[in-house]
């Protein structure tokens, strides 16, 4: 346990910055929100949450008014609870009738599973890890021996583990089932041994009812309207099944297959029945949420919903080998079977894409892969798993192989983390320097109160985010024009009057302002911008901040999207009078392009060459905003982010009476 922490937290220090949005976003924003005001809020919003364990737990570090602490503090907190998950596999498997070393064995599968890898994200997965584990330790127990403190200890473990996500709200459901396997189906005896455990969950199925998923889930309440599609599921059945035993290591999959069957076949023990009917159960429950989840929008490996199965895969070899490794043959043929799955479905088609975004194993192919190159990375993942196959049968005909094959998946699980935790550093180094300045806090620095981000069209959902979690002093977020909500907890629209002031809910906005600036520029009059962070501008008012030139469709690093406008707004006399100049140019080795510019008294087509700079004049004379857009002949595709693009153009000035005076600066971007 001490050695997983030290390990996990070190590779924790190297995970800089939050990646996994909303979700991450989500738990930090409510564990703030009950540090500051005792409220599970999301700017300002009740977040109608029901998973609140983690944000609990971790509510006190934020205390300290400081993310960087409060984050570290919260990876530190994970990277314990994951450890601890060694203590309750530690006590199954003695409880299962395992020796000492088979007991550490277990405990050292738990803790080098590439699931560990989420201890380092403000998930509430880390959370509910072992919780889960702990539910299956004393549900095993209570199953064995049906006293009050055992069924009460495995209750209050079921609604812990559900608090902390709500995926685990069926354990008790899992339980009763269990029951009635253990007790070979006699309702009788199950209920004069289960009595209280039938009553406890039978008033929260009937609270449940009443209320409706809408009320009861809240945030969760639009799975009440998934929908189930047997053909995508049964497919999703078998990619979740596939893939989580290769997670699981391969050599002890079959043997741990063999040991469930004969343990509900012919049990030798009521601890080995209930822990064979609850890991079935178990198992199938959360296969079914994963296919239909995986079936309604989120098409990927779920593993991160499937992390508390691996754990369970040495216990169920343990029942394998304690029956003296029998079915021999049946093992050797799931090795077979696990064999040329391997040889026919090559892992370089999952790990394409988002497809491995839920899962550590896949990420550490993938980082194999770009190591080695796809082919040569392919070929190791196969020989591995070949040899751990190969292993695991071969263990059911020489017991000397047996901890071969068990210390083998030990190491192949700590090389699978190693690489999924290498991938992560290089995942968000990037994300560090795209989306965030080197200081992340930088709005709080700049000490300017409590603002309001001004999220623009195009801008990714992710930018935001990082913004909002690392400056406690973004209060509000508002959206312009079509940008698109970045969660559930509102999405206030802001307009632009035709004098240029922000007006949100009708009213005019006057504190600091935080402006995307991604694709877009922004150029305001009454307030001065302060500080910059990536494709974010902080704006200091000085009087009623005020819209003056807004661009649509300009990048930051001066390339023209293929359509686009640009609006100026007007001065306290409600003219604009004056020229608008517009920078345009092209790189030599690209293409002519033509532009098509339309407004109000203005319709003609400007042509840029490849290697020349233009400066095209517009003269102006309006009463309100006035509004020319462009349309681009040719589109092209800038790498390595596959960008549309047209021509390139400098900042636009204008020359004249308008909202912002004399001639513009440049907005940064």
């Amino acid at each position: 346990m001490a050695a997983s922490f030290l390990v996990r937290y070190v590779a924790a220090v190297g995970h800089t910055t939050p990646l996994y949005f909303p979700d991450e976003y989500i738990y930090s924003g409510i564990a703030r929100s009950l540090a500051q005001s005792g409220k599970p809020l999301i700017r300002g919003s009740s977040a109608h949450f029901p998973a609140m364990l983690e944000p609990l737990l971790a509510a006190p570090f934020w205390l300290t008014n400081n993310s960087d602490l409060a984050y570290r503090l919260t990876q530190a907190e994970n990277a314990l609870a994951m450890s601890l998950a060694a203590v309750p596999v530690f006590l199954l498997v003695r409880r299962l009738g395992g020796g000492a070393w088979a007991a550490l064995a277990a405990a050292a599968l738990t803790v080098a599973s590439p699931d560990l890898f989420f201890s380092s994200f403000l998930l509430a997965d880390p959370i509910a890890y072992p919780l889960v584990l702990g539910a299956v330790y004393v549900g095993v127990c209570a199953l064995a021996e049906p006293s009050r403190r055992l069924q009460l200890g495995f209750a209050a473990l079921a609604v812990f583990a559900t608090l902390a996500r709500v995926q685990y709200v069926f354990l008790p459901l899992v339980f009763l089932a269990s029951v009635l396997v253990v007790e070979r189906g006699s309702v009788r005896v199950a209920w004069s041994r289960f009595r209280l455990s039938v009553l406890l969950y039978a008033v929260p199925v009937a609270v449940a009812l009443v209320l409706g998923p809408t009320r009861l889930l809240g945030y969760y309440s639009d799975v009440a309207d998934v929908h189930v599609r047997p053909g995508q599921i049964a497919h999703w059945l078998g990619t979740d099944a596939m893939l989580l035993a290769y997670a699981a290591g391969f050599a002890l999959v079959p043997g741990a297959i063999v040991g469930i069957v004969l343990a509900l076949w012919k049990p030798s023990s009521r601890e080995e029945c209930g822990f064979a009917a609850f890991g079935v159960g178990l198992l199938l429950a959360l296969f079914a949420e994963t296919a239909i989840y995986a079936t309604n929008g989120s098409e990927r490996f779920q593993e991160r919903y499937l992390m508390v199965l691996l754990p369970l895969v040495f216990p169920a070899f343990l029942l394998w080998l304690q029956r003296g490794r029998p079915a021999k043959l049946a093992v050797v043929l799931g090795a077979v079977g696990l064999l040329a799955l391997s040889a026919r479905v090559p892992l370089s088609g999952y790990t394409v894409s988002d497809f491995k975004q839920d899962s550590p194993f896949l990420m550490g192919v993938f980082r194999l892969e770009k190591a080695v190159g796809i082919g040569d990375g392919s070929l190791a993942i196969a020989l591995a798993a070949a040899a751990l196959v190969c292993l695991g049968a071969a263990a059911a005909f020489r017991a000397r192989l047996v901890w071969v094959a068990v210390g083998a998946t030990i190491v192949a699980s700590c090389a699978v983390s190693i690489g999924a935790v290498s991938f992560d550093r290089h995942v968000v180094r990037t994300v560090r320097e795209t989306y965030l300045p080197a200081d992340a806090r930088w709005v709080d620095h700049a000490k300017v109160g409590d603002a309001t981000l001004i999220q623009t069209p195009a801008t990714p959902h992710a930018r935001a985010h990082e913004q909002l979690f690392w400056n406690s002093s973004l209060t509000r977020l508002a959206f312009l024009d079509q940008a698109s909500p970045i969660d559930a907890f509102g999405h206030p629209h802001v307009t632009i009057a035709d004098d240029g002031r922000f007006l949100l809910g009708g009213k005019t906005m006057r504190g600091p302002l935080v402006i995307s600036n991604f694709a877009v520029r922004a150029q305001l009059a009454g307030a001065i911008p302060v500080a910059t962070g990536a494709d974010y501008e902080l704006w200091q008012p000085t009087g009623t901040p005020r819209m003056a030139l807004f661009i649509g469709g300009l990048y930051h690093d001066g390339w023209l999207s293929p359509a686009g406008h640009l609006t100026v707004y007007p001065g306290a006399d409600g003219r604009i009078d004056g020229t608008l100049g517009l920078p345009f140019s092209l790189p030599t080795n690209t293409r002519r392009t033509t532009l098509r510019l339309q407004g109000p008294g203005v319709d003609r087509r400007v042509t840029v060459v490849p290697g020349k700079s233009i400066v095209v004049r517009v003269t102006v004379s309006h009463r309100g905003p006035w509004t020319l857009s462009w349309h681009s002949d040719r589109t092209g595709y800038l790498q390595p982010d596959d960008r549309p693009i047209s021509v390139q153009a400098g900042m636009p000035v204008f020359g004249g009476s308008y909202g912002g005076g004399g001639g513009l600066p440049s907005s940064a971007a």
